[in-house]
């Protein structure tokens, strides 16, 4: 039996039912953005279209990541010292500062490198260089993937919790 996009998305509900209460209150127009595009993604995954589900999740594994990070930016600098959140970097880029600042604290989250891969599917070179069936792999990964983050991201208290634990 072929596990369709629908079926898939059915199951996820933290896609269809997303808290963002881990993005800052003051970032309110990065929710909006999230939103939006979750509801775009589960249309797109409703009508079984593989490739713009993977050019939509990996989009938002972005904006979350990077609605994430600008969120924690005072909890990763007294972390590490210092820190600036840089919005101008890669996808790959807040992957990487998100499993070193969070992986420990969220070791559930640990993103696997075929995120960045996917998202790249955007790009016709990436897609002659995979297999045929890359797209329908990739939207039916990425929307598991996704639905993951979303739901552990929405138990994260926050730095808030974290300061009192050391």
């Amino acid at each position: 039996m072929v596990v369709t996009l629908r079926f898939i998305c059915e199951q996820c509900t933290h896609l269809k039912d997303p808290q963002l209460e881990f993005i800052s209150g003051d970032l309110i127009r990065h929710r909006e953005i999230i939103l939006r595009d979750l509801q775009e993604l589960l249309s797109a995954a409703s009508d079984e279209l593989d490739k713009a589900v993977t050019i939509l999740a990996g989009s938002i594994f972005e904006e979350t990541l990077y609605s994430f990070l600008q969120s924690q930016e005072a909890f990763i600098a007294q972390r590490r010292g210092t820190f600036t959140f840089d919005p101008t970097q890669s996808l790959q880029n807040y992957v990487d500062i998100f499993h070193r600042w969070f992986g420990d604290i969220l070791p559930d989250t640990r993103l696997p490198d075929f995120v960045v891969r996917y998202r790249d599917l955007v790009h016709i070179n990436s897609e002659l260089n995979s297999p045929p069936d890359v797209c329908a792999r990739a939207s039916r990964d990425m929307l598991r993937v996704l639905d993951h983050l979303l739901g552990e991201l929405s138990q994260f208290a926050g730095p808030q919790r974290l300061q009192s634990e050391q």
